[in-house]
């Protein structure tokens, strides 16, 4: 049976020297550093790690503009480490990634008791660097974490700070999905998330991974 009209293009990002990695699905994980977590005011769930999701055309190659979005006068950065899946639901990339975030309009949602999809998954929201083979970057679990605005350091941590591992983030998602390859997971941001406005550069970097650079226009 053909479309009725043409379906949007595949997302993808691509795995540096591998070619291009489409994208299925992007989760998300909420409050995967303490410190992050005390900064908004929150505490830790050491019993379960928690989760949303992006949509895959959320998706955007970092290098270049990051349009503002629309309906937002706080537009917060955070700087994550991202997980690629591939056959098996293994890890086979990792890659830099910015979380963006319309921080007034998630807190007027949990003001009020609602979901906050809206805070969170917009055009333009999940920012990605290049990503890196996983074969090629060992020791993931010590690299350290930063992102810079306008060359002042705002956000830096160590990826061994994240509440739940990679590994036990993967076990879990497991259970709730069925994860498959073309998936992606945003596993958290350290403290030092904060505003950022037009004409600011967003530098943002994990040790052994391509850097993020993007221009919010």
């Amino acid at each position: 049976m053909p479309f009725l009209f043409d379906p949007a293009p595949q997302p993808s990002v691509e795995i540096a020297g591998h070619g291009a990695y489409p994208i299925h699905r992007v989760f998300c994980v909420g409050r995967n550093y303490a410190a992050h977590a005390a900064e908004m005011g929150n505490e830790v769930d050491r019993e379960a790690p928690f989760y949303f999701t992006k949509s895959a055309h959320a998706v955007v190659a970092a290098g270049g503009d990051l349009p503002y979005p629309p309906r937002t006068a706080d537009l917060h950065h955070e700087v994550e480490l991202v997980v690629a899946l591939g056959q098996g639901a293994e890890p086979v990339a990792y890659g830099v990634g910015l979380d963006m975030t319309r921080r007034d309009l998630q807190a007027r949602a949990k003001d009020n008791r609602r979901p906050w999809d809206v805070a969170k998954d917009f055009e333009g929201s999940a920012v990605l660097a290049p990503l890196r083979a996983a074969d090629e970057v060992p020791g993931i679990a010590g690299a350290e974490i930063t992102l810079s605005v306008n060359g002042k350091m705002r956000q830096q941590g160590r990826i061994a700070d994240m509440v739940w591992s990679v590994e036990e983030l993967l076990a879990d998602l497991g259970g709730l999905y069925t994860l498959r390859a073309g998936d992606l997971v945003m596993t958290g941001t350290p403290s030092g998330v904060g505003a950022v406005e037009r004409g600011d550069r967003i530098d943002a970097s994990i040790t052994g991974l391509p850097e993020l650079r993007a221009t919010v226009v």
